[in-house]
C-alpha cells in the first residue's frame, strides 16, 4: 500500500510540474506576442532615420513588398543605402553587378545560394529589378560571413588583381571571413546577432546622416519565442538601445 501511494505521489508531482512547465512557455508565449504586436506597430511617420524590415525568407509577397518599399524610399525620400542580411563581401560583389554590364557576378553569387532559401528566382529576379529600377542603390551586407571560403576568397581575389590589398575592403572583408569562421564553429546566435549589430553600427555611422532601409530574417527584427527562451536579444533590439528612437521597425509577415 506505501508503494502505492509513492508511486501516486510521484506521479502527482510529475503531472504537476509538467503543467507548471506548460504554464511557463504558454506565459512567455503570450508575453512575447503581446511584446510583438505593439513593436510590430510602431509610429507611421517617415522621421525616421533607420527603417527595418524583417521577412519570411522566400515568400514572394513579401519579396514583392520589400521592393515596393526600396522603390517609394529611392525615388520619393532619396535613398540609396540599402542594408542586407548578407556579408561584407556578398554586398561587394553586389556593388560590382550593379556597375557591370552583364549579370557575371550576380549570376556568380545566386549559385553559391544552392541549398539556401535565397536560391530561388524570386530572390533573383529581387535583385534584377532593384538594378533596373533603382540603378544607384548601394548594398551594404552586414551578416558573418556565410560562403567565407567561397565568395569571400573570390572577393579578396578581386581586390588584391586590383591593387587594393592595403585597403579598408580588404581589411573588412577579412574581417567578415573570419566572422564566418567563427560562427560556424558553433553555431553561436548570440554571437551573430551582435556581429551583426556591429557590423551594422561601422556601415551606418560611416554613411553621415544619411537615411537607411534594412532587409532581415524576421528573427533579427522581432524576438521570438526561442528568444526568450535563450535570452539572446535580436540585432533590431540592440540597436534601438544603441541609437534610440531613430529606428523603425516592423515585420512584413502579416500582408
Amino acid at each position: 500500500m506505501k508503494q502505492v501511494t509513492s508511486l501516486y505521489r510521484i506521479s502527482f508531482f510529475k503531472r504537476i510540474l509538467l503543467l507548471c512547465i506548460i504554464a511557463a512557455i504558454t506565459l512567455v508565449s503570450m508575453a512575447a506576442s503581446i511584446r510583438s504586436f505593439i513593436e510590430n506597430n510602431p509610429p507611421k511617420n517617415r522621421d525616421y532615420s533607420i527603417y527595418l524590415y524583417g521577412e519570411t525568407h522566400g515568400d514572394k509577397k513579401i519579396i514583392n513588398r520589400e521592393l515596393e518599399l526600396w522603390y517609394d524610399f529611392y525615388h520619393n525620400h532619396g535613398m540609396r543605402h540599402l542594408f542586407i542580411e548578407s556579408s561584407y563581401f556578398d554586398s561587394g560583389i553586389l556593388n560590382l553587378w550593379m556597375q557591370a554590364e552583364d549579370d557575371y557576378y550576380l549570376d556568380y553569387l545566386y549559385e553559391g545560394w544552392e541549398g539556401s532559401f535565397s536560391y530561388d528566382p524570386a530572390v533573383r529576379n529581387f535583385y534584377v529589378q532593384i538594378k533596373i529600377n533603382c540603378p544607384e542603390t548601394i548594398f551594404h551586407g552586414i551578416d558573418v560571413g556565410h560562403q567565407h571560403d567561397r565568395a569571400g576568397e573570390f572577393y579578396l581575389n578581386y581586390l588584391q588583381e586590383n591593387g587594393l590589398k592595403d585597403s579598408e575592403e580588404y581589411r573588412l572583408t577579412l574581417e567578415s571571413i573570419n566572422q564566418g569562421i567563427r560562427f560556424y564553429n558553433d553555431f553561436d546566435m548570440e554571437y551573430r546577432e551582435e556581429m551583426m549589430t556591429q557590423n551594422f553600427i561601422r556601415e551606418f555611422d560611416s554613411l553621415n546622416n544619411e537615411k537607411v532601409m534594412g532587409i532581415f530574417g524576421g528573427a533579427h527584427i522581432k524576438k521570438d519565442i526561442f528568444g526568450y527562451i535563450f535570452r539572446i536579444d535580436p540585432m533590431a533590439y540592440r540597436l534601438k538601445e544603441y541609437y534610440g528612437n531613430i529606428i523603425y521597425a516592423k515585420q512584413l509577415d502579416r500582408l
